[in-house]
């Protein structure tokens, strides 16, 4: 698909006057670069960049300018994208890539979709700025992209996953965890919040990269977390680069995108260029870039983890249940001839598997259909034969367990209560299946308190 882009573009600048121009400033664009946090920062004095809008959202169908052309792109689940040459360039060959509807700017569903488009927009990378951290239209959902090679986080990672690919130690990365096939690397260099990502698969990778942002305290009334992100594929392999924010904007006059936060720091106004130093720009990157303490609390988040306990939910003749992810609808297990029925076959046991013990909280995996009306639940969900019935055990994390147990409690005595519950649990792990009538799973009342209250509290006993 490189050929047809390189194509495209020529073809679009070759009837587009007004942006032509704009692309052909930049091979004039003033540049200088400077030393930050091991790395060589490029700053690009770009005047001509403002960007050419007419008349409302920029990248819906229904306001693209004359003679503006598009490429189709399909991602997963009937995603429908745009692929347009950009208005207001950075770089050469400067993409952006947009969806066919105008539905808000997140990540959440489509970064699969930024993955399929770096493995087909080969010698590109894809990049993307979330709502609040560099997105000049936030209300319409897009990707950018350009050539490999531009900006030089992009080039650290490079050299850096390409050490790891080899086996070679890489004093500069971390290794955090990983999710079948797919590792995560801390950047100890440059700025707080970065992380290296390399995967097989867009499956395993995407996987990975939603655990990084759940470990994130998410700001309130925001709909997902502040960073920036770029991905592209190398060497066989799904590579991407995440930068997580604690603000939007620096006090200087920037508004960093993923560009200038993977070190490519582009300067609209003239009169700026020569007032940016290392020290100024080091003040720019500390206004917008995780504090410390947040860091900190991230990896904990990233690293820690949880015993996995059985509790005991139901017991009955029949029971009905629903396995959330596999579309089935609910089904129904009973005891018979001193087993468990299920669709006509006879069990000794039966196991839903669920996904990984998270180190943050668990999402909900099924449903138990019980006299009070369904509950979720989230972990593995067993059927076992207990006296003359069947018994519906949960299999989850201790801590996972703790956050329903302690969302019944009042917030102002939600602290010391988990560390009470979480010895008092401790103290009878190794009993079995736990019998705990206070445990109905995922409730609407597991606020924010009684996950800080959890989340503060993680693993303490005393």
């Amino acid at each position: 698909m490189a050929t047809d882009i390189d194509k495209f573009v020529h073809d679009q600048l070759s009837v587009w006057p007004k942006v032509a121009a704009k692309y052909r400033s930049l091979k004039s664009a003033q540049t200088r670069t400077l030393p930050y946090g091991g790395l060589l920062v490029t700053l690009q004095c770009n005047p001509g960049r403002l960007p050419i809008f007419d008349h409302g959202c920029p990248l819906c169908e229904e306001n693209y300018m004359e003679k503006q052309h598009t490429l189709p792109f399909e991602g997963r689940k009937g995603r429908k994208y745009n692929i347009l040459v950009n208005r207001a360039p950075i770089f050469p060959n400067h993409l952006v890539i947009t969806r066919d509807q105008h539905v808000p700017q997140t990540i959440w569903h489509r970064f699969p979709d930024m993955l399929d488009l770096a493995a087909a927009l080969e010698g590109y990378v894809v990049f993307y700025n979330s709502p609040n951290s560099g997105t000049s239209v936030p209300g319409h959902a897009h990707f950018q992209a350009c050539p490999k090679g531009y900006m030089p986080l992009e080039r650290a990672a490079e050299r850096i996953l390409r050490a790891v690919a080899a086996g070679d130690d890489t004093p500069e990365a971390e290794f955090i965890g990983s999710t079948r096939d797919a590792q995560l690397y801390h950047f100890k260099r440059f700025n707080r919040g970065v992380f290296f990502l390399r995967a097989q698969t867009a499956k395993s990778m995407a996987k990975q990269f939603y655990r990084l942002l759940d470990c994130l305290n998410l700001v309130a009334e925001e709909t997902e977390p502040r960073f920036n992100a770029l991905a592209y594929c190398s060497e066989g392999e799904y590579r991407a680069v995440v930068m997580l924010r604690s603000a939007s904007r620096p006090h200087f006059p920037l508004s960093p995108g993923t560009a200038d936060m993977a070190g490519f720091v582009v300067v609209p106004e003239v009169a700026d260029f020569p007032r940016i130093t290392p020290e100024v720009l080091q003040g720019i990157y500390e206004d917008v870039t995780l504090s410390e303490e947040d860091e900190k609390r991230l990896l904990w988040r990233l690293v820690r983890t949880q015993p996995r306990i059985e509790v005991g939910v139901v017991a009955a003749p029949e029971i009905r249940f629903e396995i959330i992810s596999d579309g089935a609808g609910p089904q129904t297990v009973s005891f018979r001839e001193g087993r468990i029925d299920y669709n006509g076959a006879l069990y000794d046991e039966l196991v839903f598997e669920a996904v990984t013990i998270s180190t943050l909280f668990a999402e909900p995996s099924f449903i138990l259909y019980l006299e009070g009306g369904p509950h979720r639940y989230a972990g593995t969900l067993k059927f076992v034969v207990e006296d003359g019935k069947v018994q519906a055990v949960n299999l989850l994390g201790a801590e996972d367990w703790l956050l329903s147990v302690i969302s019944l409690v009042p917030a102002a005595q939600q602290r010391p209560e988990a560390v009470r519950r979480r010895r008092w649990l401790y103290e009878r792990m190794e009993a079995g299946i736990i019998r705990c009538q206070d445990y109905i799973g995922l409730t609407d009342k597991a606020d924010a308190a009684a996950r800080a209250a959890v989340d503060e509290t993680w693993g303490k006993l005393e």
